[in-house]
Order: C-alpha cells, then structure tokens, then sequence
C-alpha cells in the first residue's frame, strides 16, 4: 500500500517525466553516498548511505532552483504553504517563534489506508547567509514531546536534516538537503521505508521548484533571517 502510494504521488506530480529510474543500492558502499538518481532534465540529484546504528538509510538530495536566495527561504520559511511541495503532507504550522533564527513547527502527514498517519515537531535553527559562507543553512531536529500526541498518530521520532542554499546568480539557487529520518512505530519493513525515503527528497525537489516562481512573486514580510 505504500508503494502505491509513493506511486501515485510521483504520476500526480509528473515525476515519471524523468525518464532516468532509480539506481540499485550500493551494498558494498554503506558507509558512503552512493547516486541513486541523476535527473539531468531537472537538475537534480539523489544519494544514498546506509550507516551503522541507524534503522534506515540517510538521504541526500541537491538540485536547481530557478528562483533568488530570498526566493527559495520564502517557501522554506512559509511553513503553512510545506503541503504544496511536501510529499503526502496535508498539513503544517508554526508553533512558536524563539527568535528571528529559531522556531518550532508541526506538520501531518497521511499514510495509505491500514498505515497510520504521521505526524512530527520541528525544531528549526537558521544560519543567514554571509559572504564568509556563501551559503543559508537550516537545520532541522525532531522535538517529539513539543506538544501532545494525537490519539492513533504516530509521532515521528527523528527527523534530522540541514538544507544549504547556495546562489549561484540572481535568479538560480542551488539546493542541497541532508538527512536521516525514522517514521516510528512498528510493524513496517525496512525495505518498504528505505523505498520510500528514497523517493521523497527527490520529489520535494522537484516540488519546491514547481513553487519557487510562487515564492518568488510574494512580497510578504519574511518572517525569519536569511542574510546577514
């Protein structure tokens, strides 16, 4: 049922436009990124590693945002509009804004029929853009006991990842997420995890750049900092 779920997601969003599948995993490569996808079409990339004390696989993605660094922090920083690039996520919202680099924030995601949903807090820190970087960082960890459970809601136990945002002029940004995320509860293979895990990056890619022309035009206040 996840498969078909993860499948119907991608035809939604014309994923299978690529004509490039997924590459086996690297088993003999565990402890490095092995590529798992290269979309040249829409400049994107996606990596693998298996590591050791970890359930499932880590995950890295990068790819091109035809969009300006102030551009592609609005839709990161536009936390209720996360289900129009998020994959099978419904819904999303702040919960509290610590600073002008730190918040936390909620978001639901729905599983197929018999699975069920998920949801997650984030605990968000930014790192603004500098000329001594080069680049905008925001690093993501889970904060499970933020607020309460939902009865029949798992609770995602980790969700550890850092996005790097990069300009590489005034209207292209390169992207590179990295991360390591455990749905939780039980009952669900690894294999079918990893199958999933290695599908999502790429399509919140592919996504976050069917939304940035829409980031873009916004001339909302940006609600966190992204530069010095």
């Amino acid at each position: 049922m996840l498969l078909a779920a993860t499948t119907s997601y991608a035809a939604k969003n014309d994923d299978d436009d690529d004509p490039t599948e997924y590459l086996p995993y690297n088993e003999k490569a565990s402890k490095e990124w092995a590529l798992i996808k290269d979309d040249k079409r829409h400049k994107i990339k996606a990596f693998s590693k298996k590591e050791d004390g970890y359930r499932f696989r880590s995950f890295k993605v990068q790819g091109v945002l035809n969009g300006s660094l102030e551009a592609a922090a609005r839709c990161h920083f536009d936390i209720e509009n996360i289900p129009s690039w998020y994959m099978n996520v419904t819904e999303a919202k702040l919960l509290k804004r610590v600073s002008d680099t730190e918040y936390y924030f909620y978001f639901y995601a729905k599983m197929p029929f018999g699975v069920p949903h998920r949801d997650v807090v984030v605990h968000a820190k930014v790192q603004p853009y500098s000329t001594k970087t080069g680049f905008l960082a925001i690093s993501y960890s889970a904060a499970p006991d933020f607020i309460p459970t939902k009865p029949g809601v798992i609770r995602m136990p980790a969700y550890e990842t850092t996005t790097k945002f990069k300009p590489i002029s005034e209207d292209q940004t390169e992207e590179q997420l990295e991360g390591y995320v455990d749905p939780g509860g039980e009952g669900l293979p690894v294999w079918l995890v990893n199958y999933a895990q290695r599908r999502t990056p790429y399509s919140n890619m592919i996504g976050r750049q069917r939304v940035i022309s829409k980031c873009a035009a916004s001339d909302s206040p940006i609600p966190f900092k992204y530069k010095e």
